[in-house]
């Protein structure tokens, strides 16, 4: 009899053994849940889960008044005492404090004769907008960013929803996509709002801001080229062909439509009519539209073979005028 409650009492200190030893970390709540040396002189804190370099404000006591008095340690490093009242405590970790960001750390906290742990302190990686790593429609890693490209930046601690940017203070409003791992990546296009000139070798910068959802703001000055990035594509005759009568067409008073497509059109861009009755010209369109029409009137053209072509690139049509 004496040995099954020898066995029992045994048991059961293993059990309370067990419980003690079990320091699986849960979420930070701002209310401490213990601690090696906890005499419940913290009672809540905040911001609950903060930045590395946020304020911290501990509330609880009673806290010494004197700063001197007081020692918050977290990861072996003393963070910066900024205010103090017999309710509240107010520190910051120095700016070489590192933590392990999207973990959590403890926080040790000693006033006078009294001391107190947080055992889980949660922290949040820094927002941290580190480079513009490419321009999307450039073919080789291309840079700089052009208006009306789709452009990719690195960084870390990107809120995966309610992250807003501006370029120049300017709203981004189009799809943003945003990548939260810890090395993250932020994408969205630029808008040809922010367009101008027709020499893609101009070069300015750009001011980039980006916004977390919890209001937390880093910023970049990046390259950036305000002429897009315009490709022609190619040449086509409205309702097609390629041997036509003069005689047809000006009975008619037809003319040919050429249309020329391609993306971010310049108006400056130049075409040329080759044949026995040449001529040339410019787009003239504005706003980088991704198509633009060419009219040919045959009213005072001769027969022949004629080719109608972007001035500078291989692309072209051609055409026979018969009598």
């Amino acid at each position: 009899m004496k040995h099954s409650i020898f066995v029992t009492i045994s048991f059961a200190l293993i059990l309370i053994g067990c419980e003690k030893d079990d320091n699986t970390p849960t979420s930070s709540s701002g209310v401490p849940t213990g601690g090696t040396n906890g005499t419940g002189l913290i009672t809540s804190w905040s911001p609950v889960k903060p930045y590395p370099d946020d304020a911290i404000t501990l509330t609880g006591g009673p806290f010494s008044t004197d700063p001197a008095d007081n020692v918050v340690t977290a990861w072996a490093t003393t963070l910066n005492v900024l205010s103090v009242s017999s309710t509240q405590l107010v520190v910051q970790a120095p700016s070489t404090f590192i933590p392990f960001t999207g973990g959590y750390s403890n926080l040790i906290v000693t006033s006078g004769n009294n001391a107190d742990t947080i055992p889980y302190l949660y922290w949040k990686r820094p927002m941290n907008l580190q480079f513009l790593q490419d321009n999307l429609d450039q073919t080789f890693s291309g840079q700089p960013a052009r208006a009306g490209d789709s452009v990719e930046f690195q960084g870390h601690g990107f809120t995966p929803s309610g992250m807003s940017v501006l370029l120049d203070n300017i709203p981004m409003t189009g799809p943003m996509s945003i990548d939260s791992s810890y090395y993250g990546q932020l994408r969205f296009r630029i808008p040809l709002s922010l367009a101008s000139g027709y020499d893609e070798s101009t070069l300015t910068t750009l001011f980039v801001s980006a916004t977390n959802a919890d209001g937390r703001t880093d910023t970049l000055t990046i390259p950036f080229a305000p002429t897009p990035d315009m490709r022609l594509n190619g040449i086509e005759l409205i309702g097609g062909g390629s041997v036509f009568s003069l005689a047809q067409l000006n009975g008619g008073g037809q003319v040919l439509n050429f249309r020329v497509y391609g993306r971010y059109l310049f108006a400056t861009a130049p075409w040329t009519l080759t044949g026995p009755s040449p001529t040339n010209g410019t787009l003239g369109v504005g706003g980088y539209p991704n198509e633009a029409f060419v009219v040919v009137n045959p009213v005072s053209m001769s027969p022949g073979t004629y080719s109608l072509s972007m001035s500078g690139t291989f692309i072209n049509y051609g055409f026979t005028l018969t009598p």
